[in-house]
């Protein structure tokens, strides 16, 4: 099984499967300067996006978020996307997370 299978699993364990589900995308970059064209890119596929320092105080986070009924296929075609565009800049996809859809106040994060 894939890691997004075994997430997905998690996920559905505790929320709603076949609902959308609000899916958060974490993306570190070595340098600033990286996230415009990183930007750019995600809001032509649809994200939304928010930008700040990492929590390491040195990489920069590009959150990409999106509104997505999670399956199997989605989020591993999402992964291979993610990761393909930090490849070139050394950058990471740390995976993804989505918020529960039921009287939990905890995201399951991937």
């Amino acid at each position: 099984m894939s890691i997004d299978a075994d997430a997905l699993r998690e996920l559905f364990a505790v929320s709603e499967a076949g609902t959308p589900h609000t899916v958060r995308h974490y993306l570190y970059l070595p340098k600033r300067e990286n996230a415009p064209a990183i930007v750019d890119e995600l809001r032509r596929h649809g994200y939304q996006t928010e930008e700040c320092v990492g929590a390491d105080g040195i990489n920069w986070l590009v959150l990409a978020s999106h509104w997505v009924v999670p399956t199997e296929d989605l989020m591993t075609s999402t992964r291979a996307f993610m990761e393909s565009l930090v490849a070139g800049i050394d950058g990471e996809y740390d995976g993804w997370e989505a918020e529960v859809r039921q009287d939990t106040d905890s995201p399951t994060r991937h």
